[in-house]
């Protein structure tokens, strides 16, 4: 019985290795993708104006506008989805995604004190910051893998003669 347990529980831990990391990416870019959109839009960019115009961030409205501030909040976000989907198959833009989900993740919560108040877009923020780091550290971990098995594939193919080398010490 105990070796059929400890079976069972061996063959889930493999089918579910990696899903979690699957499941955290792409709730990450559920976020980025439903929270990047909404600047593009005039109801996101009149929200953001009733909150940010007594920030650090607030110094932005001069330069860029309501919409301008918006748009460039956007540009950020959508970069940040691309990366993040990109992490998927290239594990250093995944990582270069987990600084950007970082970063605005500081951002936001740095506004806390001179807001003045937590409001649910920070809370979301908190778990940003956790999901951030994750994801930075398994795709840097992933990249170093990869790293690895590219020079061991290279030092094999070069200590190996090349037929042509080959065929002149032959003749």
């Amino acid at each position: 019985m105990k070796t059929h347990t400890h079976t069972l529980h061996r063959s889930a831990v493999r089918l579910l290795t990696g899903t979690d990391m699957i499941a955290l990416r792409l709730s990450v870019i559920a976020i980025f993708a439903l929270f990047g959109t909404y600047k593009w839009f005039a109801f996101e960019a009149n929200s953001l104006h009733h909150l940010l115009p007594g920030t650090w961030l607030g110094a932005l409205y001069p330069l860029l506008g309501v919409q301008g501030v918006s748009y460039a909040l956007g540009v950020v976000e959508n970069i940040t989805l691309l990366a993040l989907i990109a992490g998927f198959f290239v594990p250093l833009a995944g990582a270069v995604g987990a600084v950007m989900v970082i970063g605005t993740g500081a951002v936001t919560l740095s506004l806390l004190p001179q807001l003045g108040h937590i409001d649910s877009f920070i809370i979301k923020d908190v778990l940003l910051l956790g999901v951030g780091l994750t994801l930075l550290r398994h795709d840097l971990r992933r990249a170093l893998v990869q790293r690895r098995l590219s020079r061991k594939e290279k030092s094999q193919t070069s200590s190996q003669p090349s037929l042509s080398a080959s065929l002149s010490a032959m003749g």
